[in-house]
């Protein structure tokens, strides 16, 4: 029979084991934290930040895409035109509108004080 040999064999090996950390390592872990803490705010900000710009630009895109809509169901829109106003017709104290771009009567009108006060000094004047 073989005889079996006493000498022990060793090897190294890693192994995850709990180790205590010493001061240095817990001072350098809290700055690490801290500075990390302080990064971490700053994307969140950013973040926000950015986010907060999308979202005003995509309120003013879907606004603009309301108003076309509109435009397109409803066929028309308002602007400004610029209308000619014959004060004193059809009547003394009435004013006509009428769109300069169409030649269109927009409406009658009573006229203001101060329109009526234009009318009576031009009518004294024509005397």
């Amino acid at each position: 029979m073989a005889k079996k040999s006493s000498k022990i064999e060793t090897k190294k090996s890693k192994r995850l084991l709990r180790v205590v950390l010493t001061k240095e390592e817990l001072l350098a872990a809290g700055k690490t934290q801290a500075d990390k803490s302080l990064e971490l705010g700053t994307l969140e900000a950013d973040r926000k930040r950015t986010a907060d710009d999308f979202k005003a630009k995509i309120s003013a895109i879907e606004s603009e895409v309301g108003q076309l809509a509109n435009k397109v169901s409803t066929g028309y829109e308002y602007r400004d035109v610029t209308c000619t106003e014959y004060l004193g017709d059809p009547e003394p104290d009435k004013k006509r509108i009428v769109r300069d771009d169409t030649g269109e009567e927009v409406s009658v009108e009573n006229m203001t004080e101060s329109e009526m006060q234009k009318e009576l000094i031009n009518s004294q004047e024509a005397d």
